[in-house]
């Protein structure tokens, strides 16, 4: 409960919000919802009431929002889909010691169905759900492989971090090739975790990269009216436009915030802070290259990872005012993260304008 409960609750407070004011369909609330599950899981080791204040933020910004509806996606196939896919995962696994058959069986099957039922692909809601459960296992498997000094000592990756982040990297490029700028992030975390991985799981990594590059390749720069620009990321106005994306999502305090969160992320936790900046940085690459539409819902990664940063920004302000206070029991820590609510109320406020 400790650790999952307040994900749980920010997810419930989520879906309660996207059913009610979005008017969103039941199944694609709750997908959106398990995706601030993810995030919110994610940032807890930031602090309870800040975890919760980031996950309620990134419900409430406004691309995030967009998602509640304006769409047509096949959500119960999806979750058929991903259950049966975990079903075969699991039964190679403990019934036949085989972890690479596991992996790959569990692959194939969501991929049949997916593709046998729905027929088409780039579901975006699909797309968001993956990129907040991978930052959840690549944040998760770093901080515990590679603590805060002083801390803990670090310990070796969890089975379910090694399983869970090539099954997601295989059904995020098969449902949108876009998945495929985690590539690099996904390698120089394993990499930084430490952990002895056999050959079979790097040449599974690797297949899925280059998979996902002739996919990304065929659907955005070969298609007879390519969506990319190789060369956008020269002209300045590019750079001026994707700057005013995060800036209308949170104003310059969540600019202000972010920079700060990764700052300080990079002074205590080193590969996590390079991990999610290698994701921002490949991201922001397509942002300033793309010249199609719907860009700021195919970006949505980059205002995950921004609340990310804001969040560790707010927990590293809440500790240096209870260290600068000497309260041994924690108590400014938790009201300084209470001010972190104010960003997604002044957020609802203006949807409830609107």
């Amino acid at each position: 409960m400790r650790q999952w409960g307040p994900a749980c609750l920010t997810a419930t407070c989520a879906w309660l919000l996207l059913m009610v004011l979005g008017q969103a369909p039941i199944a694609r609330a709750t997908g959106l919802a398990l995706a601030v599950l993810g995030m919110t899981a994610s940032m807890r080791p930031m602090g309870l009431v800040a975890s919760m204040a980031g996950g309620l933020t990134l419900t409430l910004s406004p691309v995030f929002w967009s998602q509640a509806a304006d769409a047509v996606t096949q959500p119960a196939t999806i979750v058929v889909a991903a259950f049966f896919a975990t079903l075969a995962i699991l039964s190679a696994t403990f019934l036949l010691k085989r972890h690479e058959l596991a992996l790959g069986l569990g692959i194939a099957l969501f991929a049949a169905i997916f593709w046998s039922q729905i027929g088409t692909e780039q579901s975006l809601r699909l797309t968001v759900l993956v990129a907040a459960w991978l930052l959840f296992l690549l944040t998760d498997m770093l901080m515990l492989t590679n603590p805060r000094p002083g801390i803990k000592p670090p310990q070796t990756p969890e089975r379910w971090h090694l399983a869970g982040i090539p099954l997601l990297f295989a059904i995020g490029v098969l449902n949108d090739p876009l998945v495929t700028l985690f590539a690099p992030a996904i390698l120089l975390a394993l990499l930084l975790s430490y952990a002895r991985l056999p050959g079979w799981y790097w040449l599974s990594i690797g297949v899925i990269a280059v998979a996902g590059l002739y996919l990304l390749a065929q659907t955005y720069l070969l298609a007879a009216s390519p969506l990319l620009l190789p060369l956008g990321w020269r002209d300045a106005q590019r750079w001026l436009a994707l700057g005013e994306y995060p800036l209308a999502q949170f104003g310059w305090a969540g600019i202000a915030l972010g920079i700060v969160g990764l700052a300080r992320l990079a002074r205590w936790y080193p590969p996590l802070g390079t991990v999610t900046i290698i994701a921002f940085a490949s991201y922001m690459l397509f942002g300033l290259t793309f010249i199609g539409s719907h860009r700021e819902v195919l970006l949505l990664p980059l205002i995950i990872i921004q609340v990310m940063w804001m969040t560790y920004a707010v927990n590293t302000l809440s500790q240096w005012v209870n260290k600068t206070l000497r309260n041994e029991a924690g108590l400014w820590i938790h009201l300084v993260s209470a001010l972190y609510i104010a960003l997604p109320a002044l957020l609802l406020l203006d949807i409830l304008q609107s």
